[in-house]
């Protein structure tokens, strides 16, 4: 008989998945960590992540290679620190743009009155506005001379875009997610920020209706493929923000956009990124 192996997990060790990149990591490679099991994510910098697991599996970084090739992922082991103190010590509110201050836990206090406050449920991996492209459509959000009628936010994440318009005055706000756990965080900031937007389980084409403004933080195969859902939900003459846009892809996204039936209006970039403001024509 073959004897079993029992593996005993070192409880004075923790194990980080570490990522790092020559570029920005992307905001959907959080959310890959999160199926993979994740228990948290260090965004130690733009560049650099450790994800945190109870034991090392050398699957996930061969799975994470094929789905982010640019990413070099490595196994790391260390004494266990206590990360809920350390998390929490790191919350900072973050100014964005000329209006907005992006709070990253509901117990802390708005250093300046006068920016409207935009609160997270701590702990949420993605839609922070940390990342650049959260922040350039709360900028483009921000920078808008009239508020809008409505506003709908696709691929919605935590919902910060959402609770951002809604703060502004907009009196119709939706956000869609495909992911359900998206939907319950947004459902979760929602609640904080004591706004009201209703919550689609689904995309663009579940929505019912049309939008004076139309957010998609999302990646730019996801917004070509949905670009025709995307021109239906916008009304003519309305605006539409794509972003979550790697630079590479933006020439492929711009001219997808020009086919549908959008004019481009505005162009943001860090170098890494791109956020484009397009206008629905009404042909």
């Amino acid at each position: 008989m073959a004897a079993m192996v029992v593996r005993r997990t070192d409880s004075r060790l923790e194990h980080a998945l570490v990522l790092r990149s020559t570029t920005p990591l992307p905001e959907s490679l959080a959310k890959r960590l999160l199926e993979m099991g994740t228990s948290g994510v260090w965004q130690v910098g733009p560049r650099e992540w450790r994800a945190y697991f109870p034991e090392p599996d050398p699957t996930h970084a061969r799975s994470l290679s094929i789905t982010h090739p640019e990413v070099i992922a490595a196994w790391e082991s260390s004494e266990r620190t206590d990360w809920a103190a350390r998390y929490h010590a790191s919350l900072k509110p973050l100014p964005v743009g000329r209006r907005f201050t992006i709070l990253p836990s509901p117990r802390i206090a708005n250093p300046w009155p006068e920016r409207i406050p935009l609160r997270l449920v701590p702990g949420t991996a993605f839609g922070t506005g940390e990342h650049y492209t959260t922040a350039s459509c709360l900028r483009v959000i921000d920078e808008m001379s009239l508020v809008p009628g409505s506003v709908c936010d696709v691929g919605c994440g935590s919902g910060i875009l959402a609770v951002a318009a809604c703060k502004l005055g907009a009196p119709t706000v939706v956000a869609c997610d495909t992911d359900p756990e998206a939907c319950r965080v947004a459902r979760r900031t929602r609640a904080v920020n004591r706004v009201s937007y209703a919550v689609v389980n689904g995309s663009a084409a579940d929505v019912k209706g049309r939008f004076a403004l139309v957010v998609a933080n999302i990646l730019a195969e996801t917004l070509v493929e949905i670009l025709p859902d995307l021109k239906s939900r916008t009304l003519p003459g309305g605006m539409l923000v794509g972003s979550g846009i790697a630079a590479r892809k933006a020439e492929v996204v711009s001219g997808a956009a020009k086919k549908t039936g959008f004019e481009m209006q505005a162009v943001r970039s860090d170098g890494a990124w791109v956020t484009y403001v397009w206008k629905a024509l009404k042909r």
